[in-house]
């Protein structure tokens, strides 16, 4: 627990990390998930965009929630996971509706969603609260 602590030691202290990460991870996110599939190649390494989908996604929400337990305690997870399934279903439906030789799947979302379970989880067996009063 002293490396969890360590690392929100370490984010108060340099808050405009979190917000350019979140950024980053947003812009990443769109880029992938939005170009067209030509463009991406065909490279075996896209057979895995289940795992992918699920290690972005839970990346943005762990990445955001970080921002909320630090910056305004408590940090509400649920919402935090709600906003990460929106941002997943959004992306969905712009697939579908942008002409970019993309198709929404329903498999890309159920694994958006299970992506932002993690990242719940991790978050709240890392609360600052569940830190300070470890269970034994």
């Amino acid at each position: 627990m002293k490396l969890v602590s360590s690392l929100y030691s370490f984010l108060s202290d340099n808050q405009y990390l979190l917000p350019l990460g979140i950024i980053g991870l947003t812009l990443l996110m769109l880029l992938l998930t939005l170009m067209p599939s030509d463009v991406l190649g065909k490279s075996s390494i896209w057979s895995y965009d289940k795992l992918g989908h699920m290690i972005l996604f839970g990346s943005w929400c762990f990445t955001v929630g970080l921002y909320y337990q630090i910056n305004n305690p408590p940090a509400k997870i649920w919402a935090i996971f709600a906003s990460g399934v929106v941002f997943g279903l959004f992306i969905e439906a712009l697939q579908y509706a942008l002409p970019f030789k993309r198709h929404a799947d329903p498999y890309d979302f159920a694994f958006d969603v299970l992506g932002c379970l993690v990242a719940v989880w991790l978050l709240k067996r890392m609360s600052p609260e569940k830190l300070d009063n470890p269970t034994p």
